[in-house]
């Protein structure tokens, strides 16, 4: 909102300053006159400044219309999160979701039926998890930055980690305690549950920095470009890097 009434105070302060020199013009023209103002130019020179006037006396007009063009909102958006476009993720719905500490967020995505024992087993401390998962920059405008599936859905490059031991970022390995296998759930990761800060890319990949954007499906991005998005895009940069991470859970031993 506050570019917004900057914005309109700008376009005010031109229109203004473009009345004032309708104004001058149209004095010299009328009070001095026309011969007056350009008798000491040659003809061609006169003509030709003549014309170049011609716009600045009909500056207001597009100054008006420019003005008519910046309309009042009602509402304004808060977040890295909701102008990266990222579905249910704007504040109104992001405070709906569970509190897992720390500002760790989470939202059920899917949750399949516990009709059995091994289905009802969910995810603790000490399990080795493989998951699918899909990642996204909230501050880098939504761009993914690691994928485990290809586009047709085959769980191409799982990331597996043992929950509880470090090996995963914090908010990942604290986001899938208690999930089923199968079930699918969001995650919103704060930056201090994130990556490591600034990070390089000798520590992608290795405890305290999975999943790596390198070891992505294919058709998600070339490695290296993957890699930069975290990397040069977010981490080593001023922008937030608050994460938006979709996982689902194939396996718990």
């Amino acid at each position: 909102m506050d570019g917004l009434v900057v914005g309109r105070r700008g376009m005010e302060h031109q229109l203004k300053a473009a009345r004032t020199n309708r104004r001058i013009l149209l004095l010299a023209f009328v009070v001095l006159g026309s011969s007056v103002t350009f008798s000491h130019l040659p003809a061609s020179r006169a003509r030709r400044r003549f014309w170049l006037a011609i716009p600045l006396l009909s500056a207001p007009a597009w100054a008006e219309e420019r003005m008519r063009s910046f309309k009042k909102v009602d509402s304004v958006i808060n977040s890295y999160t909701e102008n990266a476009g990222v579905a249910g993720q704007n504040n109104q719905q992001v405070a709906a979701y569970a509190d897992l500490g720390e500002g760790l967020k989470a939202a059920t995505i899917y949750k399949p039926k516990a009709d059995t024992n091994e289905a009802a087993r969910t995810v603790q401390n000490g399990d080795v998890v493989t998951v699918d998962l899909i990642g996204y920059l909230t501050g880098w405008n939504g761009n993914i930055f690691v994928r485990t599936q290809d586009k047709s859905g085959y769980s191409e490059k799982p990331v597996t980690f043992k929950v509880g031991s470090g090996d995963a970022i914090p908010g990942l390995d604290r986001g899938v305690v208690g999930m089923l296998k199968g079930e699918k759930r969001r995650l919103v990761i704060p930056p201090a549950l994130g990556y490591p800060r600034p990070c390089t890319e000798e520590q992608l990949g290795k405890p305290g920095a999975i999943p790596d954007p390198r070891e992505s499906a294919s058709g998600s991005g070339e490695p290296w470009e993957l890699r930069n998005r975290l990397l040069n895009g977010v981490l080593n940069n001023a922008r937030d890097d608050t994460l938006v991470i979709d996982v689902k859970i194939d396996r718990i031993s």
